[in-house]
């Protein structure tokens, strides 16, 4: 299993392209095939398929080939942690907020 900053890591950039997030937002609605992955896009099937590839090796995307077709589906376990990471952040937040509150209550 690797480090978990090491999967953040892997999981920010394989989404630091705009069209690699669009593909994980159309795979959060459904499996595709990609075919129908590319159809959005107009990608030639090797642009495509470096960007799968890329969220395949992330973990964010899974491939199953059936006979010449790759099926494609997102892998939503593999963003909880981004979600715990951001969730660290906002408590943080939180955290600080209470403390200004604090601050400006004995200041008025």
């Amino acid at each position: 299993m690797s480090a978990p900053g090491a999967v953040l890591d892997a999981v920010f950039d394989a989404l630091a392209n705009e069209r690699r997030r669009e593909i994980v937002t159309l795979l959060a609605h459904r499996p595709m095939t990609t075919p129908e992955v590319g159809a959005h896009f107009g990608f030639t099937k090797q642009a495509l398929n470096r960007h799968v590839g890329l969220l395949e090796d992330a973990g964010i995307v899974s491939r199953t080939l059936h006979g010449r077709m790759h099926d494609l589906a997102l892998v939503p376990e593999r963003l909880d942690g981004v979600s715990l990471w951001v969730a660290e952040l906002r408590g943080g937040w939180a955290d600080f907020n209470r403390l200004e509150g604090v601050l400006h209550a004995r200041n008025d």
